[in-house]
């Protein structure tokens, strides 16, 4: 049995279910056994692909029985259809608190239906599909569920299959083939049909030894010991994961929070088929979501301690037991099973039963790679406190947000205050503008935010008001930043907006400087205008040393910056980045304007990165930034912070945190590491080795 998404890519869109009526064999269309019931709770949102729909409210199922032979087949389809559909509206009301119910809609005898004998042959499930909505006249919605049964065919190799989401008429879709149990199917085609991923287990072995987590792990689907999206290797159903419900949309975000990673949080919580209270809670880390929960043997879960077993080291054991469960689900690898991992790991004398998955009062687990450890500190009959905390991440700080708007807004709340003199605006998705713009912001102690094109994003706003800026400098022109961006930004501060551009990225450089620096300055930086990697660990630099941003082409130095160059009159040049970015020919131009011109650069853009910090910053160092080398936005925020507080920027790459910037954060020995930017740009694995280098004075 297997949930399978139909290749006809059925239609996402959500609509209120009108009526559905069968089209029999002699054209009388069946009208519904029931009205609709106006949902418990209210649709909460668009669909979560795989993570459900949220469609708690009522249900109703439809068994249309179909074959393809000459002959009706004998028996009656319809046998305990009915009793299934009661059973399953009485185990959902019940475990929902009358959230969810289940109805009969009809059930039919058996209908014929056309397909080519290619077709039969495979079994093809679109040729399914087609006819049996063939069928159907109307349109039904996210909960109305179409169980299309076959006899028992030779050529169809499954069970049962449920669709995952919503057919191209609205309604879900469960094929059934052969004798079943059709308690089980309606909750299965229940959950898939609303985007309700399936429960299994997860068997880790390090070498032969069977772990928790770690090693290499096999997820075995449908053998989950509760929950419902199973096949109840127990022969029993016990109460539902607080995930299910989540995603079914029974219980609510505020029942069922997202902990931030990396900060330490004590959690009580409910027992699963409890009505009230936090249910559980769930974390995302290194492409997994992490759902917690907390099940005792009461109610639909009274069976779970009534057997047992002896593990090889000869503890007995009730047999699935209950305790705090985790189920790990992957965010990547399109299946999205939720595998429950197994805290008491032994080789089992029977595959799918013979084990105690769940954590007692007392017990605790750290992860192999030390990314967490979850103690449950103290445990009754109705609920757990479960101490979570984040060994390698806690040392390292990270700033960062839902998206690159409000990772910017972070970093710029972390370090400024109410009442700066002026805030800096910049666009999020073109890098070249607040690559100049970057040191005079850390110069003068100003924020940079980033925005969009045509509108201020909201955590930009909600950082605008706070900062209650004097004044407010826009780098770069309507090409980048619309004029009705400054009119937001206006509206919402107050406070007179500028702005700073040219006709193209070399002169709105050149603007900026000339607006910033008098002539006579130490140092003039240098940087590509067609590559920003070099300048992102430059500015820092720069902003500290009170010298400008200037940016070439790969083989010309603009008229534009010529002339600022000129009017600077620099007693030195340095360039940031090798010879492929910025051309010997460009240097030896840039010999004109300056007494010395030097370049600090290295092989790669992780190594250039030490180049620049290593001829800047002595050890030790209080502070060091650590930013992606592959996305430039969450450096550019950060960059006026780490010129203001005088520390540097040092690259990364996404998953790994290259030899050259762990032998600098070596020498720096740095007391405070700040990650800027989530998971996706710097991975908590790069995290947990930063934390390697911090030096605590």
């Amino acid at each position: 049995m297997s949930a399978a998404t139909p290749s006809h890519a059925p239609s996402r869109a959500r609509r209120r279910a009108r009526a559905l009526a069968l089209a029999t064999a002699v054209g009388m269309a069946l009208p519904l056994a029931g009205t609709l019931a106006a949902p418990a709770v209210a649709d909460t949102g668009a669909h979560r692909l795989h993570h459900g729909s949220k469609v708690a409210g009522a249900h109703w199922m439809y068994f249309l029985p179909v074959y393809w032979t000459s002959s009706s087949p004998s028996n009656d389809p319809t046998v305990g259809v009915e009793a299934a559909v009661s059973d399953a509206d009485s185990y959902w009301r019940d475990v929902s608190g009358d959230r969810v119910s289940v109805s009969l809609g009809w059930a039919e005898q058996w209908s014929r239906i056309n397909m080519t004998s290619t077709e039969i042959a495979t079994c093809d499930r679109k040729a399914l599909t087609r006819e049996a909505l063939n069928l159907i006249e109307g349109t039904g919605d996210s909960r109305d569920h179409l169980v299309v049964a076959l006899p028992g065919y030779s050529q169809c190799d499954f069970t049962d299959l449920e669709i995952m989401g919503p057919s191209s008429q609205g309604l879900g879709i469960t094929f059934t083939n052969g004798p079943v149990n059709n308690t089980w199917v309606t909750q299965r085609a229940m959950l898939h049909n609303d985007e309700v991923s399936s429960t299994g287990s997860l068997d880790c072995l390090d070498g032969a030894t069977p772990v928790p987590l770690g090693g290499s792990c096999k997820v075995t689907d449908y053998n989950n010991p509760w929950d419902p999206a199973s096949d109840h290797p127990y022969g029993e159903v016990g109460s539902p994961l607080a995930s299910t419900l989540w995603s079914l949309g029974a219980v609510s975000d505020a029942e069922y929070p997202q902990l931030q990673v990396g900060i330490p949080r004590s959690m009580t919580i409910a027992r699963n088929g409890s009505s009230t209270g936090t249910r559980g809670f769930y974390f995302d880390m290194g492409g997994y979501r992490y759902h917690v929960d907390y099940r005792t043997a009461a109610g639909r879960d009274s069976w779970i301690d009534t057997a047992t077993y002896t593990s090889a080291g000869g503890t007995v054991r009730t047999d699935p037991g209950g305790g705090v469960t985790v189920h790990r689900q992957s965010l990547t690898d399109g299946h999205y099973v939720r595998a429950v991992v197994d805290f008491h790991p032994e080789t089992r004398a029977v595959r799918d039963t013979q084990r105690h998955p769940g954590l007692a009062a007392g017990e605790s687990y750290t992860s192999p790679d030390n990314f967490f450890k979850l103690t449950v500190s103290s445990a009754n009959a109705t609920s757990a406190t479960v101490d979570m905390s984040f060994p390698a991440l806690q040392k390292v700080t990270r700033w960062s947000g839902a998206d690159r708007y409000a990772t910017s807004a972070t970093i710029s709340s972390r370090t400024f205050s109410p009442g700066v003199d002026v805030a800096y605006v910049a666009s999020g998705n073109v890098y070249t503008d607040a690559l100049s713009g970057a040191p005079v912001a850390g110069m003068t102690r100003g924020p940079i935010l980033l925005t969009k094109a045509d509108s201020v994003p909201d955590p930009i706003v909600a950082e605008l008001r706070r900062l209650n800026p004097k004044k407010v400098v826009v780098f770069g022109g309507t090409a980048t930043i619309q004029d009705s961006v400054l009119t937001q930004i206006g509206n919402v501060t107050g406070a007179p907006v500028t702005r700073w551009s040219g006709p193209d990225r070399f002169s709105t450089s050149a603007q900026i400087s000339a607006n910033s620096y008098p002539a006579g300055v130490g140092t003039a930086y240098i940087a590509s205008g067609r590559v920003f990697t070099d300048a992102l660990s430059g500015a820092p630099v720069a902003g500290k040393t009170d010298g400008p941003v200037l940016l070439v082409d790969t083989n010309s130095v603009p008229s534009s910056i010529a002339a600022e160059l000129a009017r600077l009159k620099p007693n030195r040049i340095v360039i940031f980045g090798g010879s492929s970015t910025i051309s010997t020919g460009v240097e030896a131009t840039l010999g004109s304007y300056a007494a010395s011109v030097v370049r600090w650069s290295g092989p790669d853009r992780f190594t250039t990165s030490t180049a620049i910090t290593s001829q800047s910053y002595a050890a030790p160092t209080d502070t060091v930034y650590i930013a992606s080398g592959r996305v430039y936005t969450d450096a550019l925020s950060g960059a006026p912070v780490a010129g203001a507080t005088k520390g540097p920027i040092l690259l990364s790459d996404t998953t790994r945190l290259p030899d050259a910037v762990a032998t600098e954060l070596a020498r720096l020995k740095p007391s405070r590491i700040v990650v800027l930017g989530g998971e996706n740009t710097l991975s908590y694995g790069v995290q947990a080795a930063l934390s390697a280098y911090v030096t605590p004075r």
